[in-house]
């Protein structure tokens, strides 16, 4: 699982490789995020209706944190598939509220996923938060 940023740096660890995308949190190149996690999973066998789950779940929490990140604020997406899709989305908000079960995304999120959690934390060096947005898919049964 990709872990929280536990010592205020920034950076995601996890215990095998992932795949980091960063972009501007404006709207013009978030279908990129959904590409590179539609790749990571057809690449690693997931059956067709799951890449289609999770490619509508990624571009979900992309938007939704695109929504809430300042001006000038950059996405980044860390996915890593180790028997899983785990996907992590976070920005820089001067809003510290993450996506939440208040809100229409965040039920189509928990619909697509196996996993889903958000959580805020300071932004390090500015006096924002960081939104984080992380689910996971698991490949259905007898797929692999």
């Amino acid at each position: 699982m990709v872990q929280r940023d536990t010592d205020g740096t920034g950076v995601l660890t996890a215990a095998s490789p992932v795949v980091e995308l960063r972009l501007p949190a404006n709207g013009e190149l978030l279908f990129l995020a959904r590409l590179v996690a539609e790749d990571i999973a057809a690449s690693a066998e997931f059956a067709v209706d799951e890449v289609a789950d999770l490619r509508l779940a990624v571009d979900e929490a992309v938007a939704a944190q695109a929504r809430r990140a300042d001006d000038g604020a950059v996405l980044e997406c860390a996915f890593r598939c180790a028997g899983r899709m785990t996907v992590t989305v976070a920005t820089t908000s001067s809003w510290a509220f993450p996506p939440g079960p208040d809100e229409v995304g965040w039920h189509i999120l928990r619909a697509l996923t196996d996993s889903l959690d958000a959580w805020t934390e300071p932004a390090p060096g500015t006096d924002g938060w960081r939104l984080c947005v992380e689910f996971a898919v698991e490949p259905f049964p007898g797929q692999r």
